[in-house]
């Protein structure tokens, strides 16, 4: 405001000034020629007229001076004003270059949406067809079906990922992460495809490593899922290796996180090893089936890392591999347990473990309240359908659901509305109710995490909705547990040796504590996550023992637990009293005897 006040003030009194000045110029001149010949013709005295002379020049030379301060500031004026109109422009191209990244924005996210309802069909109803007596030839139809809609639906993510971006709505949530985790993550998740092609998929992980650090899991994640799948794309024979350093003082609680990703692949031209890091841009023109791709990876490496404040550089020979370096540096050292890193939940899943429950399941699109129906078919559990928000309350009004999956998007009433209209009821204040939704808006998560007791993102499969409906559904009755299945559970131990029972019996008393509190807890509430984070737990107490039947155990509860196997798990964990048994006995045993 100020700079409009001055900049529409200083060209009118320049104007002002100058006219001021010229007139007055003119008029003291033309009074000076009148008073000059006065004086000449009445005065006798040279030395007066010299004077006169004098002061008229000084005159002259005072009005000159007023009429150059008048143009310099009229000057200054017109460059002032060529400046602003310069200034006024380019904040014009700002805001129309900003309006242009909302619009693309806004529009990525509507065509996700639209593309990701039809996805969910598709996937939904192939996964369905899965199960059933297929013919060879048929099935492998569904399969190139199921393969070919999750390569579009990476499509989509990387797209909106690069959008996000370059529109800067990416926001980092650190938390806790144990890079060990995060790798047996990777391992499990490239391990088959690296088998397919007979490739080594290797780990090296510094042992100074700490146990967590803070940092955004997550999208360090989708870093390192985006590095390993380029290296196994581009790599006929040898090994993928992942290299994970950590430098820092031991009294610091902060370091230099280093990860190495290489491989024994086709390599990069010097020339194309900047180019890599562009959009659309790949580094192998040959676009054969297997290398197929938008190229869209690598750059959104670069960015992510970047936004971490880490930095990626590239160093590669053709015909014998490339290795991609990450530095993160100061990142923090947590004190906190670490958070899980785990595939997406696996295998089949049985909705009857499940008590049976009536679900209420809202969704506009025909197509998607039939999967619902496909994925519910055969089951104990009572479906009731709604093409909108009104019809849910209709619903309520006759009956009260276990929980309801309510779509965001719907005509009469939405999700959000009908989600409000609900909790003003004080009767169904906890009814569980989850957000089902195909947009992918920035910051969209979070607030459907705040309001909703879930959230599921289409398109989902038989576990995701498994997992979120364990959340709120209580288990089916528990069946009963023989002691026959107790011994198929716990094999015998052997007799360990003196050297070893003492850290046997060290662990005995830990487990004996884990049994009092936490394994008390999840024989109860059967939380799948919970259950996870303790197997975790007795792997690591299973690594300082040396107790190998102990790790056998945690890996196969942690096995239960990510497919979602809820009656197997629950089984497995019944059982954890008679291995501490065993562990305990077999380090008794192994004490020396008396002479």
């Amino acid at each position: 405001m100020i700079y409009r006040f001055r900049h529409g003030i200083i060209g009118p009194l320049a104007i002002f000034w100058l006219i001021v000045t010229v007139a007055s110029v003119i008029t003291g001149a033309a009074a000076w020629s009148r008073f000059s010949r006065r004086v000449n013709a009445s005065a006798d005295s040279d030395q007066f007229r010299e004077s006169i002379n004098h002061l008229q020049q000084t005159t002259w030379v005072a009005g000159l001076l007023g009429v150059g301060a008048g143009l310099f500031a009229l000057y200054f004026y017109r460059v002032d004003y060529s400046q602003e109109r310069a200034r006024r422009e380019l904040l014009e191209e700002k805001l129309l270059a900003e309006q242009a990244v909302r619009e693309k924005s806004a529009f990525l996210a509507n065509m996700s949406h639209e593309i990701r309802s039809p996805m969910n069909a598709i996937l939904g109803f192939s996964e369905l067809l899965e199960p059933e007596g297929l013919t060879t030839k048929q099935s492998q139809y569904v399969r190139a079906i199921r393969d070919s809609g999750a390569s579009l639906l990476q499509l989509i993510n990387d797209i909106l990922d690069l959008s996000k971006l370059e529109a800067g709505k990416v926001e980092l949530h650190p938390d806790p992460t144990d890079l060990r985790d995060s790798c047996e993550f990777l391992r499990t998740v490239f391990g088959q495809q690296a088998v397919k092609k007979s490739l080594q998929l290797q780990f090296e992980i510094s042992p100074d490593l700490p146990r967590a650090l803070l940092l955004d899991r997550l999208r360090l994640r989708q870093v390192m899922v985006n590095l390993l799948g380029n290296a196994l794309k581009f790599t006929e024979r040898g090994c993928v290796k992942t290299q994970v350093f950590w430098q820092g003082p031991e009294s610091s609680g902060t370091g230099t996180l280093l990860i190495d990703v290489g491989d024994t692949g086709i390599g990069i031209a010097p020339e194309k090893l900047e180019e890599v890091f562009q959009p659309f841009v790949q580094a192998d023109s040959r676009r054969t089936a297997e290398r197929e791709g938008t190229g869209m990876g690598l750059t959104i490496v670069k960015r992510v890392t970047e936004l971490m404040g880490g930095r990626l550089t590239v160093e590669s020979v053709v015909g014998q591999g490339t290795i991609f370096h990450l530095r993160f540096p100061d990142v923090p050292v947590s004190g906190l347990a670490p958070v899980g890193d785990h595939a997406e939940p696996g295998g089949a899943v049985d909705f009857d473990d499940f008590a049976p429950a009536t679900v209420l399941a809202a969704d506009d699109n025909h197509t998607n309240r039939a999967l619902m129906a496909g994925i519910f078919e055969g089951t104990h559990h009572r479906l009731l359908f709604a093409n909108n928000g009104q019809e849910v309350l209709d619903h309520l009004k006759v009956a009260r659901p276990d929980v309801i999956l309510l779509d965001i998007r719907m005509p009469v009433m939405d999700g959000r509305t009908t989600l409000v209209e609900i909790r003003k009821q004080a009767s169904l204040a906890s009814l569980p109710i989850i957000a089902v939704t195909a947009s992918s808006e920035p910051g969209e998560d979070t607030e459907l995490r705040g309001q909703f007791s879930a959230f599921i993102r289409k398109p989902f499969s038989r576990q995701t909705l498994f997992a979120a409906l364990a959340q709120f559904l209580q288990r089916a009755s528990p069946k009963g547990l023989q002691r026959q299945d107790l011994k198929e559970v716990i094999q015998p131990i052997r007799v360990v040796s003196p050297a070893q029972a003492a850290q046997w019996r060290e662990l005995a008393l830990e487990l004996r504590r884990q049994q009092a509190t936490i394994w008390t807890t999840l024989c109860d509430s059967l939380a799948v996550n919970e259950t996870r984070a303790f197997a975790h737990q007795l792997f690591l107490l299973s690594g300082t023992a040396q107790c190998g039947p102990l790790a056998t155990y945690a890996a196969t509860l942690t096995t239960f637990a990510d497919s979602y196997s809820i009656g197997r798990m629950e089984q497995h964990l019944a059982a954890f009293p008679k291995l501490v048994e065993s562990i305990e006995t077999s380090s008794a045993q192994a004490e020396p005897q008396p002479v």
